[in-house]
């Protein structure tokens, strides 16, 4: 994997890692400022190669820790923070200011995106921010081919968690939810690419969902393309920009 590291007003350390440059202030994200972080509808069109508009079932969302969602407990094996976005679970114990996320859907019910979800989580110092970025950096790697129950859905879901990539400033993994059914005819999943990206004081976290079709085969997770991670990286950007 090749990650690419454009950084305003910062150096890059051997490691990749992008730091403010010798005697440049310190500005940090805050407020309804993150908000302009998230991509907008051309952006991400362009990425996922397909139109998007936004969800209405899930309008757009500015709101403090509250809006994380799933339960506070920590999970056995910390996996459902791969699996699904912005779990109370994986920001136990952080100190989460605020929270900015959209979600989009296609133009076409014959897309092979199905769904794209962006997030920006405010934490008070680029060190915490890092701090968090280890602790999830650790966990994917761990959660490398486990399956995990998503409890607390209409269905009995599972998700396999496969090829996580993990650099200095991005993580990325894919997903596959299916039924937890013994059933073999209920065996095809929805894959989805996953990533999270950090910057500054800034985590960010991105899903892309695909589709699944009759008439199209079952796509495999080594199959999944990098739009979840491109998306996150150019957010990454974004950040820096807006300092």
């Amino acid at each position: 994997m090749v990650i690419v590291m454009l950084a305003s007003g910062c150096s890059v350390a051997v490691d990749g890692t992008a730091r403010p440059a010798p005697g440049a202030t310190p500005r940090y994200l805050s407020g309804t400022t993150i908000k302009r972080v998230l991509l907008g509808k051309s952006a991400l069109s362009r990425i996922v190669k397909q139109p998007l508009t936004i969800d209405p079932g899930f309008p757009p969302s500015f709101a403090g820790p509250e809006s994380l969602q799933g339960d506070r407990v920590a999970w056995p094996d910390d996996c459902i923070g791969v699996a699904v976005m912005l779990q109370h679970s994986a920001y136990r114990h952080r100190k989460v200011r605020d929270v900015a996320q959209e979600t989009w859907r296609p133009d076409s019910t014959t897309a092979t995106v199905i769904r794209v979800q962006e997030a920006v989580v405010d934490l008070p110092t680029p060190a915490d921010a890092e701090a968090l970025f280890v602790t999830f950096s650790r966990q994917w790697q761990r959660c490398q081919g486990k399956t995990v129950a998503l409890t607390g859905r209409p269905f009995r879901l599972k998700a396999k968690v496969d090829d996580v990539q993990v650099a200095a400033s991005v993580l990325a993994a894919t997903t596959s939810i299916e039924l937890d059914s013994p059933n073999p005819l209920l065996e095809d999943s929805l894959p989805a690419g996953r990533a999270i990206g950090v910057r500054d004081n800034c985590l960010i976290e991105v899903e892309v969902d695909f589709a699944n079709t009759p008439a199209r085969p079952p796509r495999q997770p080594d199959e999944v393309d990098a739009s979840a991670l491109d998306i996150a990286q150019v957010m990454r950007d974004k950040v820096d920009a807006l300092r």
